[in-house]
């Protein structure tokens, strides 16, 4: 296979410094120090036209005098002269570059235009580049720092990627004065080539590298980052930081949805569907990385905390406020159990103080009790340095249970001399310590919200259900009518027949165009009526006066129609009014309002958004925003991030609503949000409702005009399971076969299978004499990104439940053009014809 270049950048043998410079404080100078004093093995060849020596070395002219081969081009010189050196580089061989020097895209329409250029040859010769206008990389395994940075990192396990090159500095600046190490500083810059997603995979296949932390200012392309995302956060910890927290889109909101729904909210959904953590700011950026570095995973999101002083523990009872934590309810037994053990004047209930005159051994008897409760998922430990407490033998005693309970342990010692040894005695047993409870639940809510966002990353929801098809022709043939007249705005009639295409119960609209139409339309339907405004320029009908309901009679029809048409006349003069619709009143009783709707994001594509309906939606601002697929695990999810989750439930002497009903829903919008991509923008709002089901009572929709794709889904972030690629196999000896892609949870169908292979069908398939398929290999081979990889699995049925018989996959590399596959046959069922159709499947793809 071709070398990759990526790695020549990331893992270079060779390095050839272009600007190098014996100038104090110039970029040259600095740059080549860094790469000196960090201990790079292999050879650092000097560039600068202008001297033969630089710092004592030989310098040379140009990359053409070197005569050895350059893995690495690292330029600081002049953006002007950048071009000029990326041919020079290519024709010598080198495969890529980091690109420190500024003066691109950012510094105007000259600087994009250079920037383009140097992309063109690049291009022409393979060589790829990080940057331009970046702080460089650091590799602290082979001693490689071609940064800027003031001194080197200190090695360790966490990989750090940036498009801000100051915060790199500051990082690197922050670990050394507390002695956290990295395997990996990026700085990607302007990103013109390499990005995000490249990085991600180079990382997640980095031995050296354990868990990652990003920070993101902007995405540029969605489908490649949102990939490379979930690859990696398959198997190692990610946490996110971004820029911009408040940043609305920048598309114009034509519906509640659009004015509801930020892009920070999608960027939000994208990274719960990636299985990633963010945090808000730099502290907690570093307190989750460090946290899920150390291995430490809860069950749940429920802490108990113990602690010798009131005070701290409101502090931390405090900050567990929100959805990643929530304060145990210790069990009756539990209580009764540490009555036994403390003090008459302890809290009983949580958190649990122990009293400041607590012994090490009163600490530990509530410790174990309250580990042993059912409710409880974590503990967190405060330790107050008082007159009689004893910092270093509790620290002692917690060390010692560390094994003994799976659930984790949380401890802040606070104060400074007095517990520093203690806090020293957690970290050697990697036991997480802070020194503030704040800090301390921080840690716990990260641990929980990535376990809530490991979940989402498991679901691989299918385009379509399994339950009555949508009409997709209809569905097709109501949106081409519409952009054949010119209009992207559906009416309300079209867009509750495209609802109705997608099994959506609606209340019928009936158009009428005069008073007397619209009496008609009401004696059909049957009193009483609701009337609406029928105009494509009028987005919300309240506003304007264009909504009556409870209309009772035909002379109530009469009036409301002129009264309606001449408020609507006065307010919107310019608006077009084609009539009114008449709809039946939903006849249900304790109807709840909610609202669905759908935006399109300018990086992310389709989001779907659920919350509380009706006219004061905006005031309301409830909602919750989530990337499609979806599947009802996630729709419950949806759901459950909303106030409409208390409104849907049991409510002053209201039923429950009928909460299968609006998962069902929710589940056909995902429907419509794959199957139609020129669907842009939908409200549904007011959604009644109640213990009997749901219907749309208003709906707006916005079309657009889309050129065919060669892929399909590709107008998504995520690429649904691919359940068209389901396909039925007789063998010759009658045996019926299924083959279909893969899914998560195959993976105890697939370790079987794997374990059960003989030895030298797994030596072919691994190349090694493996024991058995380890969970990590297992995760990677299940839970794959459809985009760039597929896995077919062939499977019979045996005693009412599936078994798998053999498996093909092949996975895109980084060049785009390659790619690498393995097709398995279990041993028994090798010869009988099922390896030509499993690589056909894959040629297919």
């Amino acid at each position: 296979m071709p070398p990759n270049p990526i790695q020549a950048i990331f893992k270079p043998r060779s390095v050839a410094l272009f600007g190098a410079s014996d100038r104090a404080g110039s970029l040259g100078q600095v740059v080549m120090e860094n790469l000196r004093s960090a201990g790079f093995a292999g050879p650092i060849h000097l560039i600068n036209p202008k001297h033969d020596q630089v710092g004592g070395e030989q310098a040379f002219t140009s990359i053409g005098d070197v005569r050895e081969d350059t893995d690495l081009a690292v330029i600081v010189t002049p953006a002007a002269t950048v071009p000029d050196i990326i041919s020079e580089c290519g024709e010598a061989g080198v495969r890529g570059a980091v690109v420190i020097s500024a003066g691109f895209r950012e510094s105007g329409p000259a600087g994009l235009a250079l920037e383009r250029d140097v992309l063109r040859r690049a291009r022409q010769f393979g060589l790829r580049l990080l940057g331009p206008n970046c702080l460089g990389v650091v590799r602290t395994d082979i001693g490689f720092n071609a940064t800027f940075s003031d001194g080197n990192a200190l090695p360790g396990r966490i990989a750090v990627v940036s498009q801000s090159g100051a915060l790199c500095t500051a990082i690197m600046d922050w670990a050394r004065s507390n002695d956290v190490g990295f395997s990996s500083l990026i700085s990607t810059g302007i990103g013109a080539d390499v990005g995000f997603g490249e990085i991600l995979d180079f990382l997640v296949m980095d031995p050296q590298t354990d868990s990652i932390m990003l920070y993101i200012e902007g995405v540029h392309d969605a489908r490649r980052f949102v990939s490379a995302l979930r690859a990696a956060a398959r198997v190692k910890p990610v946490v996110v930081m971004k820029a911009g927290r408040h940043a609305e889109g920048s598309r114009a909101a034509l519906s509640h949805t659009g004015a509801l729904v930020g892009s920070d909210d999608v960027f939000d959904a994208a990274l719960r569907r990636a299985g990633v953590l963010r945090v808000v700011d730099f502290a907690r950026f570093f307190t989750a990385a460090a946290t899920l570095d150390s291995g430490v995973r809860a069950k749940g999101n429920r802490l108990t905390i113990i602690t010798n002083a009131g005070g701290p523990a409101v502090m931390a009872a405090d900050h567990t406020a929100g959805p990643a934590v929530s304060l145990a309810e210790l069990t009756r037994d539990t209580v009764a159990k540490l009555d036994a053990v403390l003090p008459a004047s302890w809290s009983r209930g949580n958190p649990v103080d122990v009293l400041g005159d607590a012994t090490p051994e009163r600490y530990l008897e509530a410790i174990q009790l309250c580990l042993e409760d059912p409710g409880t998922d974590a503990l967190l430990v405060i330790l107050t340095p008082q007159a009689l407490t004893a910092p270093d033998d509790v620290a002692q005693q917690i060390t010692g249970l560390k094994d003994q309970f799976r659930k984790p342990i949380f401890t802040c010692w606070m104060g400074d001399g007095a517990v520093a040894a203690a806090r020293d005695l957690f970290r050697q047993h990697n036991i997480p310590t802070f020194g503030t409870p704040e800090s301390a639940v921080d840690a716990f809510s990260a641990i929980s919200a990535y376990r809530e966002n490991q979940l989402q990353l498991l679901q691989v929801p299918e385009p379509l259900s399994r339950e009555a098809a949508p009409d997709l022709d209809g569905a097709r043939l109501i949106i081409d009518s519409a952009l054949a007249e010119g209009r992207t705005l559906l009416g309300l009639a079209e867009s509750k027949a495209l609802l109705s295409a997608f099994q959506i119960p609606i209340v019928q609209s009936l158009p009428a165009r005069t008073a007397s139409d619209a009496a008609l339309m009401a004696q059909e339907i049957g009193f009483p009526v609701a009337m609406k405004i029928n105009s494509p320029d009028i987005t919300h009908k309240t506003d304007v006066g264009g909504v009556r309901l409870g209309l009772s009679t035909g002379r109530d029809v009469r009036s409301a129609f002129q009264e309606m048409t001449d408020k609507v006349a006065a307010v919107s003069p310019e608006a077009r009014v084609e009539g009114v619709f008449i709809e039946p009143m939903w006849p249900g009783r304790r109807g709840r309002e909610l609202m669905v709707g759908v935006i399109s994001d300018d990086v992310f594509g389709p989001v779907i958004s659920f919350g509380l309906g009706g006219t004061l939606v905006e005031i309301m601002g409830d909602r919750a925003v989530a990337l499609p697929p979806l599947n009802r695990f996630l729709v419950q999810d949806l759901i459950r991030r909303t106030k409409a989750a208390k409104y849907m439930a049991e409510l002053r002497g209201a039923p429950a609503v009928d909460h299968r009903a609006v998962e069902n829903l929710l589940l056909r919008v995902s429907e419509m949000v794959c199957e139609l991509p020129r669907l842009q923008e939908m409200d549904m709002n007011p959604v009644m409702a109640n213990e009997t089901g749901v219907v749309v009572v208003d709906a707006r929709i916005v079309v657009r005009r889309r050129s065919a794709s060669a892929k399909p889904y590709d107008h998504m972030a995520i690429h649904p399971y691919p359940s068209t690629l389901e396909r039925q196999l007789d063998l010759s000896d009658g045996t019926t076969v299924t083959i279909r892609p893969i899914r998560p949870e195959d993976a105890e169908m697939e370790r079987d299978f794997v374990n059960g292979l003989s030895e030298r069908s797994k030596y072919m398939r691994f190349m090694n004499a493996m024991a058995e398929i380890t969970p990590g290999m297992l995760s990677r081979f299940t839970q794959i990104d459809y985009d760039r990889e597929m896995a077919f699995i062939a499977v019979v049925q045996e005693n009412g439940t599936e078994r798998q018989i053999a498996v093909a996959r092949a996975a895109t590399l980084a060049d785009g053009e390659t790619c690498e596959f393995a097709i398995v046959i279990g041993d028994e069922w090798q010869g009988r014809g099922l390896a030509n159709p499993l690589m056909a499947a894959l040629i297919e793809v």
